[in-house]
Parts: C-alpha cells; sequence; structure tokens
C-alpha cells in the first residue's frame, strides 16, 4: 500500500512554517521540490508514516495537524487538485474525492454520506498510523481548506467529529474550523450544510474536470494494473455495452476459470454481482451529469435492454430518478 509522494510536498512546507530543514526528515529519494530527476510517483506507507513520525518528534506541537492544512497546496494533489478546483459545486467535489481517494493514500477509506440538510465526510485509517491523531486532525483540516479554497476562506462546516482525546487547549480547534469541535467520537467526519455544498462556484469548468479526471484514473490503473478487482472492473466496462456481461464472459476476458475468478474475488470480499453494481452507478453517475447522453443511451451503455430498467435500477441505487438527478447537476 503506498501514498501519492507530492503530499510529502505538505509535509516539506510545513516543516519549513517551524523553521526546520525538511530535507533532514524527508529523504532525497522520496521528494525534493522542483526536482524531477528525483521524482517519485508513489511511496510506501510506512515511509509516509515514518517521515510523518520523525517530523511529529522534533515539532512536538499538538496542533501541527491542523496548522499543516494551511500548506497545502492544490499541486500537492496532482490532478485531483485542478479537478477539485474546477468542480461545479462542494458537493461533487467531494463525492469526486470518495471516488479518486485511494490516488492519495490506499490506507484511507473515505465515505460521503448525503442528508437532507447536510453533506458528511468520514475518514477510516485502514491501517494505524505512528501519529493518528496528527493524521485525524490533518485530514479533516485539509479537507476543509480545499473546500475553503473554491467557496471562500469564510466557509464553516456545520459538526466537526474527531476520534482524539480532548486536548489541554481545545482552542485552536474551534478557532481553525468555527464550530465547536466534538473530541472522543468514533470517527473522524466532517460535515457542510447542503445549502453551501450545492452554491455553485466560479471556478467551475466541466472541460477540465473531464481531462484531469482522466489522468487520475489512469493513474489509478497503472497503481492497479496487478489487482483482479481492477482487472475485473474493467473487462466489465467494456462489455457493458453488449448487454452480455456475465461472470462466465468476464473470466474468459481475464484468461481465467469461472472458479478461479469467483475465488480471487471473495478473497477480496467481492462479488461479480457486487462489482457489477459497483461499475454501473460509478458509470451512471458520470453520464447523467452529461447532458449529450439521453436516458436510453446510458441504458444501453449500461448494459440494460431498455431505460425503465435503468431508471428502476438507479433509483434503487441513489433513491431519486434519472431524472431528478440530472436536474439537480442542471441547477448546481
Amino acid at each position: 500500500m503506498s501514498v501519492y509522494a507530492p503530499l510529502l510536498g505538505n509535509l516539506w512546507r510545513t516543516l519549513e512554517s517551524y523553521s526546520l530543514d525538511p530535507g533532514q526528515v524527508i529523504d532525497q529519494s522520496l521528494f525534493r521540490p522542483g526536482n524531477d530527476s528525483a521524482y517519485v510517483e508513489r511511496v510506501s506507507f510506512a515511509e509516509y508514516d515514518a517521515a510523518l513520525a520523525h517530523a511529529a518528534s522534533l515539532i512536538n506541537d499538538p496542533t501541527v495537524g491542523i496548522r499543516s492544512a494551511q500548506y497545502l497546496h492544490p499541486s500537492h494533489l496532482g490532478a485531483f487538485g485542478h479537478a477539485w478546483l474546477a468542480s461545479a459545486c462542494l458537493r461533487t467535489a467531494l463525492l469526486r474525492a470518495s471516488r479518486f481517494h485511494r490516488m492519495f493514500n490506499e490506507q484511507i477509506d473515505m465515505q460521503v454520506e448525503e442528508l437532507s440538510d447536510r453533506v458528511r465526510v468520514t475518514y477510516r485509517m485502514l491501517r494505524q498510523p505512528t501519529h493518528p491523531n496528527l493524521m485525524g486532525d490533518a485530514l479533516l483540516a485539509s479537507l476543509l481548506q480545499l473546500c475553503r479554497m473554491n467557496f471562500g476562506m469564510d466557509l464553516e462546516p456545520v459538526e466537526v467529529r474527531l476520534k482524539r482525546p480532548l486536548p489541554p487547549d481545545p482552542s485552536p480547534w474551534f478557532e481553525y474550523f468555527g464550530v465547536k469541535v466534538q473530541f472522543e467520537q468514533p470517527e473522524n467526519s466532517l460535515a457542510i450544510s447542503a445549502r453551501d455544498a450545492d452554491t455553485p462556484l466560479t471556478g467551475s469548468n466541466s472541460e477540465l474536470v473531464t481531462v484531469h479526471e482522466d489522468v487520475i484514473r489512469r493513474h489509478l490503473m497503472k497503481l492497479d494494473r496487478n489487482s483482479v478487482l481492477n482487472r475485473s472492473r474493467l473487462g466489465i466496462m467494456e462489455q457493458l455495452p453488449s448487454g452480455r456481461v456475465t461472470q462466465d464472459t468476464l473470466a474468459d476476458v481475464l484468461n481465467m476459470s469461472k472458479r478461479t475468478l469467483h475465488r480471487k474475488l471473495r478473497e477480496n470480499d467481492e462479488t461479480f454481482r457486487s462489482l457489477l453494481a459497483q461499475v454501473r452507478m460509478d458509470l451512471a453517475k458520470r453520464y447523467i451529469s452529461d447532458d449529450d447522453y439521453s436516458f436510453t443511451e446510458i441504458a444501453f451503455l449500461l448494459g440494460y435492454t431498455d431505460s425503465s430498467a435503468f431508471s428502476r435500477a438507479f433509483r434503487s441505487w441513489f433513491g431519486h430518478s434519472p431524472t431528478q438527478a440530472r436536474e439537480r447537476n442542471r441547477a448546481a
């Protein structure tokens, strides 16, 4: 499992803000700003975690996680940073982040929950870092910083929950987030109001988003080139328009027996049906946001025999019809 190497640029700038030499903390083989010859695309989670732990030992500041967010730059996020800035609204930006978060840290799971009055983002650490409090602070503070870059620095969340213990002086957290942070919670989560989430953003540019999303997808495909799950998803995507995608045809595409495919998917807590639903849902969200695709065309591209079957599936996935989803996108 790995981490996107340019994220070390954020750590570099944070160390400089404490008047520390980042070169003494971040190995030259991992990252050097502006030095393409030293550039690597990804570092192992262990290497990234070790750099954070070394920095934390030198800084010895309990607020370093929220302070680091102030030095986050979109360039630290590669193509996603540019796609984020070009998003139509924060809701679409957050949903985009939930799809592509593995690009940055494969040991972090990000879930977006769309409620009637708010949009909540929850982070879960799949592998415990050396300093979970630091990372929890940094994840939520960085997310809010990104939202403020798009929306405006006056944006305040409606809710912030942190797993970390209550610090002796919680005022820096209250001051940064703008609300009374809830400590000692079962999760690290942040919510913004539905009104703020759906406010149109002045930097919106759908063409730029499409370009950068393609870059991100290629990055993830390269990352997962040996993953049976990714190969299966790609195989399903290629076969969907034919309307004949089955576990047998997918096994043939992957050059393995149906039994071997079933076993490999089961080892990853997946089934053919679950992967098929995931691929269809992801593509449906992408197609529905593009007015160039009619509902009949989308149904065909997803392997359905007619638009009514697609509409029923869409409603079961998202709780509303394709028409309602398209109207929401147009309003945004």
